[in-house]
């Protein structure tokens, strides 16, 4: 496809060019020289570098931990104790006995006296505040 260079040195993009690379009024061009050739790229500084740095995480947080907890499971995550098995899914009858003794244990180190509170308080299920964890040993 050929533009002509306009007096101001303007040159229209073709349209289908423009539709093709997703070009729309307002798009940032970059302009370099290589080999003699002039090349046109559409700058790709958009939202993801706008967007950079506006999430902070919490104390303790973790990039992993926030995208499990958006995009679920992986199929071969460990079942960790505090959480509920579904029946509506497969589980091999061995992994649902392993995970029934673990959870056991893990209710047990729950329910323990407040002199074992620096123990216990290891055992906690990631993302529970202090204060639900203080309220479940009270009750215990």
């Amino acid at each position: 496809m050929e533009a002509i260079l306009a007096e101001r040195g303007q040159v229209v993009i073709p349209k289908a060019i423009r539709d093709q690379l997703g070009l729309t009024p307002g798009t940032l061009l970059t302009f370099t020289v290589e080999g003699g050739k002039l090349i046109i790229r559409k700058k790709l500084d958009d939202a993801f570098s706008r967007a950079r740095g506006i999430l902070k995480l919490e104390p303790g947080e973790t990039v992993e931990g926030i995208m499990r907890e958006l995009r679920g499971r992986a199929p071969n995550d460990p079942i960790e104790p505090w959480e509920e098995l579904r029946d509506d899914i497969e589980i091999p009858a061995a992994v649902r006995e392993d995970h029934a003794r673990r959870r056991s244990a893990w209710l047990a180190e729950q329910s323990l006296p407040a002199t074992d509170n620096a123990e216990a308080s290891t055992t906690a299920a990631p993302g529970a505040s202090a204060a639900a964890t203080a309220t479940r040993r009270k009750r215990a």
